[in-house]
């Protein structure tokens, strides 16, 4: 849409005042244009409504009456019209979209803004030069192109408040106008310089907030003598956290949010792997909503055990991103998993000690569900709480032998 208006606003004021026939080519431009303004209205209006009632009443009362005056203006109106220029109104929806979408940015926020104003220099350089060709007609009109040139140059060297003098007005209208435009480039000037400056200056937050972790762990390990093997791997968990996970808090985060809000982001994050163990495939929404928010992440570095042989089996895990090794109490290793996977759900089905030490391969986020917690979520569900003492019930009487992925599925059991 942003394209499309600044080809609206590059070709309406050079068709009125060049009257360039630019055939079929541009004739199709101008009906996908009108075809994309007209159908902007209908979707920005529900994308508006599917966000409530604040994002639907700022859009009536700031876009509303620009993206219907556009829409109109490319639609009804002929080629060459000065009514056309209309259309140009669109720029406000654009330029609406895109500081909106800034605010959202952390990290490249300024990066947007520095191109919306190229955006708008690009605008503002074309629109003025128009502007001085309909005030100033000084060559023939067999030269269009020589004219525009001419035009832009005068525009760029006045709007960057540099004006060379070799092209003057001529009458009090021009000079109107070249006073007017000289005030714009004086303010877009100073926007501009302060926009860099601020550039230069203002630093990343989250990196940052990088930086001020690795100096503190700095001074920590230089206070206390830690090792350089554990320096280096505090070091690189600071890094991975940094590169993968962007310094934020998971928990904090949704801590913030109201609870019917933490809840579907919770589910949302957590329900693919939730419904990978068998005895969850058909637990109802409302459990699984209840089991994804206890569920709580972790990281485990790289040559770090999640739990040994003979350890209290008191968690259960689900792997979202990395790689780990299940091995014998000897050091064999049995088995490999991976981004899907679980371990660990005796500690929901039986009351014995871990039987296997699991150790991570390579940085390895996990999701962890405490025992307690699902014992407490299943006091409010008697009927799975019922067919987990089933399958733990089947287990015990085989000695805990077998897989997990052998488990019958909730409601197969009744």
């Amino acid at each position: 849409m942003a394209g499309m208006t600044l080809f609206a606003v590059y070709r309406v004021p050079a068709d009125i005042v060049l009257g360039i026939d630019r055939g079929f080519f541009f004739e199709a431009l101008d009906v996908l244009l009108a075809v994309m303004f007209l159908t902007d209205l209908p979707l920005t209006f529900l994308f508006a409504q599917r966000r409530g009632s604040i994002a639907r009443r700022n859009y009536i009362k700031v876009l509303l009456v620009p993206d219907l005056i556009a829409a109109v203006a490319a639609v009804a109106f002929s080629r060459g019209s000065q009514v056309e220029l209309l259309v140009l109104v669109k720029v406000i929806h654009v330029t609406y979209f895109v500081s909106t979408w800034r605010q959202q940015l952390m990290r490249t926020g300024n990066i947007v803004r520095l191109g919306l104003f190229v955006y708008w220099l690009m605008i503002l350089i074309h629109v003025t030069a128009c502007g001085w060709i309909y005030m100033r007609e000084t060559l023939p009109a067999s030269n269009p192109l020589g004219k525009y040139i001419e035009a832009v140059y005068w525009s760029v060297t006045t709007l960057t408040t540099i004006g060379y003098g070799d092209i003057t007005p001529q009458n009090q209208d021009q000079m109107i106008f070249a006073i007017f435009v000289m005030l714009l480039g004086f303010l877009m000037m100073g926007y501009l310089i302060g926009n860099i400056a601020g550039l230069l200056n203002r630093t990343d937050p989250l990196r940052a907030q990088y930086a001020a972790s690795l100096e503190e762990v700095s001074s920590f390990v230089q206070y206390n003598n830690i090792p350089a093997n554990l320096k280096h791997r505090i070091i690189d968990y600071f890094t991975y956290m940094w590169h993968q996970r962007a310094a934020f808090d998971e928990p904090h985060i949704l801590h913030t949010l109201p609870h019917g809000l933490k809840s579907e982001v919770s589910l949302h994050l957590k329900r693919d792997v939730i419904q990978r163990v068998p005895f969850f495939n058909q637990a109802g929404e409302n459990l699984i909503r209840e089991v994804a928010n206890e569920m709580r992440p972790i990281v485990i570095t790289p040559g770090e055990a999640v739990f040994h042989y003979g350890d209290p089996a008191n968690n259960m895990y689900f792997i979202n991103r990395g790689t780990i090794e299940v091995r014998t109490e000897t050091g064999e290793v049995i088995n490999t998993l991976a981004d899907g996977d679980f371990f660990g759900e005796m500690a929901l089905l039986e009351k014995r000690r871990r039987m296997a030490t699991v150790v991570a391969i390579d940085y390895t986020d996990l999701y962890v569900l405490d025992a307690i917690a699902f014992n407490r979520i299943l006091e409010g569900h008697p009927d799975f709480k019922e067919f987990i003492e089933t399958v733990a019930r089947q287990r015990a009487s085989t000695g805990g032998r077998g897989d997990s992925s052998e488990l019958p599925a909730y409601g197969t059991m009744r």
